[in-house]
């Protein structure tokens, strides 16, 4: 998995086990944004909390990217 900062282009070569552990907090913000973006889509649309959330983790980069606020990125998988 490459990352990569926002403010300072500096690189990040990790696996995936070690980017769960050290980026644990933006991945509980970038979720709790995603699963409100989800709930507030109409009714008939409605997901459980379990496919809510492997929907998130199949798409991490996409999500991570997209709903966080973290000065880091996930350039590639």
């Amino acid at each position: 998995m490459k990352l990569k900062n926002r403010r300072t282009r500096e690189t990040l070569k990790i696996n995936y086990s070690e980017f769960r552990k050290r980026f644990s907090k933006e991945i509980q913000i970038s979720f709790e944004s995603y699963r409100q973006t989800q709930l507030n889509k109409p009714f008939y649309n409605f997901q459980d909390d379990n496919s809510i959330e492997f929907n998130f983790y199949f798409q991490i980069q996409y999500n991570f990217n997209s709903f966080g606020n973290s000065a880091w990125y996930i350039e590639r998988l």
